[in-house]
């Protein structure tokens, strides 16, 4: 059974600038930036206090996966980073690719082959996420997906183990891959914060 889960994007990029309640952030490693990006190596897998300058303050979960992939007719280096939150899940999708030109003989001189690394991050609208039984749509912009309180449950309650995911990209581009079981552990953390949260 798939679940489809539309939420309105208008405030997506927003996010509270309060604590959340439920974990002391002394307990949790703090993390200065909430930024994904190729250079950044925050603690991957583990549950942490992000005191970002411009977001505030909240607790979320960085994950990691990369392996050798095939993207229109390439065969590239795909890595996948996200940061999940208790408002939303952000992704960076970027594809590594080594181009050379062949190398050629000069009289008896053999000159070695030129080449250039590419990397490209891709622009990813639509996220399933297979949690148990049951598969989770999930719309976003900009790399960016909101995540729902049944969606924010689900991930709370996630069995052990791997979650399958695949991202779909504006270009309609698709790439499965997962998330880690040691994401998967933290997100009870994360979520278990976020069904504190105070209604407004």
């Amino acid at each position: 059974m798939v679940k489809q889960i539309l939420v309105g994007l208008s405030i997506l990029g927003i996010l509270s600038t309060r604590v959340l309640p439920g974990i002391a952030s002394t307990e949790l490693e703090v993390v200065e930036s909430a930024a994904l990006g190729t250079r950044s190596s925050p603690p991957w897998s583990e549950p942490v206090q992000i005191n970002d300058p411009f977001e505030g303050d909240f607790i979320g979960v960085f994950d990691r996966n990369s392996f050798f992939g095939q993207i229109l007719n390439t065969r590239a280096r795909i890595e996948i980073q996200s940061l999940w939150i208790p408002e939303e899940a952000r992704f960076l999708l970027t594809t590594r690719d080594r181009n050379c030109l062949s190398g050629t003989l000069h009289g008896s001189l053999a000159i070695r082959p030129s080449c250039s690394n590419f990397n490209d991050a891709r622009n990813l609208i639509t996220l399933f996420l297979r949690i148990g039984d049951d598969v989770f749509q999930v719309e976003g912009e900009n790399s960016v997906f909101p995540v729902s309180p049944a969606l924010a449950e689900a991930l709370q309650n996630a069995p052990e183990g791997d979650v399958d995911i695949r991202l779909v990209s504006a270009s309609g581009e698709t790439v499965d891959s997962e998330i880690g079981e040691e994401t998967v552990e933290a997100w009870k953390t994360v979520y278990d914060a976020a069904q504190t949260l105070p209604l407004d």
